[in-house]
C-alpha cells in the first residue's frame, strides 16, 4: 500500500497543489470520527482542487486500485485520474457525482458515481476500466486530481483489495463510542484492536459506476400484517360504497331531468293542441251565418221564386 494523502499530521499537502478560486481548501476536526480532515470546498468545482504531485512531475504508480475515504457533503463532486497505457497514451478517467450517463471518449472517459450518507470508501480499480474503454494495459498513475466539495480522511493506492479484517489499524476509519446515554443509562464500551472507546467506520464500500440503494428493512408481526390488510380492506369497501352511492345518486338525477323534460314536453304538446282546437272553433263561426242573415238570404229566395212564377205566367 501507499499512502498520497493523509489528513492527520503535520504536511498533510506536502507533495499536493492547491488552486482555490471563489473555494477553499481547510484543515479541521470532524466531529463524526473525533479527528482531523482535510475539507475541499467552493461555488464552482472546476475552480477549486488539488493536484498531486506538484507542478510537471508525474507520480508513476503501477498499483492499480485507488481507494478514497472520502465524506459525502452532499454537493457536487468530481475527481480525475491521469494514466498511461502501453502505448505511452496520457488517458484521464473524470468521476462525478452529477454525471449520469458514462461518456467514452478518446483521451478521457467520464463516469458516474453515486456517494452514500456520511463516509465512504471509493475503490476503483483503474486497471480493469482501462481495459473496458481503451482495451489497453495499464502500465501507472501519473496525476491525481480532487475538485469540490469533499471531505478527505485518506487516499492510497494498493496492488490488491484487501478486506477491512487484513487492513492496518492506522487504514481503517473509527468512529468514538458515547461513554453515556441519557440519564440513568449506560451504554457498552466495544473494544477493537485494543484501543479502547472506539469502533471501526460502518462506512460502504462505493463502487464507480453503480447508484448505491440504501433499503430499511423491518420486522413485523403476522397479526399486524393482518390487521394493515382488514384496515386496507375496509378503506377499499368503503370507497366502493361511496363510488356505489355517487354513482346511483348521479342515475338519480339523470333520471329525474329526464322525466321532467318529458312533462315540460307533454305539457307543451298539450297546449299546442288546445290552442289549435280554439283556433278551428274561431274560424268555424266566423264562417257560419247568424240569424238575420239566414232570413234575408231566405226572403231573397223567395221573392226570386215569385218573380220567376209570375213571368212564366205572362209568357204563357
Amino acid at each position: 500500500m501507499l499512502t498520497v494523502f493523509y489528513s492527520v499530521g503535520s504536511k498533510p499537502l506536502a507533495i499536493w497543489e492547491t488552486h482555490t478560486k471563489d473555494g477553499y481548501v481547510t484543515r479541521f476536526l470532524d466531529q463524526d470520527i473525533k479527528s482531523m480532515v482535510l475539507e475541499i470546498g467552493g461555488t464552482n468545482v472546476s475552480t477549486t482542487y488539488i493536484t498531486c504531485p506538484k507542478g510537471n512531475q508525474v507520480l508513476g504508480i503501477t498499483m492499480p486500485f485507488l481507494v478514497m475515504i472520502v465524506k459525502n457533503l452532499k454537493k457536487y463532486f468530481s475527481f480525475e485520474v491521469t494514466i498511461l497505457d502501453e502505448t505511452l497514451t496520457r488517458r484521464r478517467f473524470r468521476v462525478s457525482n452529477f454525471q449520469s450517463n458514462t461518456q467514452i471518449l478518446p483521451l478521457c472517459t467520464v463516469m458516474p458515481i453515486g456517494l452514500s450518507d456520511g463516509w465512504n470508501q471509493i475503490q476503483f480499480n483503474l486497471g480493469e476500466f482501462t481495459r473496458r474503454a481503451y482495451k489497453k494495459q495499464f502500465v501507472e498513475v501519473q496525476k491525481l486530481k480532487i475538485n469540490a466539495n469533499i471531505r478527505l480522511r485518506r487516499i492510497y493506492f494498493t496492488e490488491r483489495l484487501i478486506p477491512d479484517d487484513e487492513l492496518p489499524p492506522e487504514y481503517k476509519l473509527y468512529f468514538p463510542l458515547a461513554t453515556k446515554g441519557a440519564k440513568g443509562k449506560k451504554t457498552a464500551p466495544e473494544p477493537v484492536a485494543g484501543k479502547e472507546n472506539i469502533k471501526p467506520s460502518s462506512s460502504q464500500h462505493t463502487q464507480i459506476t453503480a447508484q448505491p440503494e440504501t433499503k430499511t428493512v423491518s420486522k413485523t408481526s403476522v397479526h399486524s400484517i393482518k390487521k394493515a390488510q382488514s384496515i386496507e380492506k375496509a378503506v377499499a369497501g368503503g370507497a366502493e360504497e361511496n363510488a356505489d352511492k355517487k354513482v346511483a345518486e348521479e342515475n338519480k338525477d339523470v333520471v329525474e331531468t329526464q322525466e321532467n323534460e318529458e312533462n315540460q314536453d307533454n305539457k307543451e304538446a298539450e297546449e299546442k293542441q288546445e290552442n289549435e282546437d280554439n283556433q278551428e272553433n274561431e274560424e268555424k263561426v266566423q264562417e257560419e251565418p247568424s240569424g238575420e242573415e239566414k232570413q234575408d238570404v231566405t226572403s231573397h229566395d223567395e221573392e226570386t221564386a215569385k218573380g220567376e212564377e209570375e213571368k212564366q205566367q205572362v209568357e204563357e
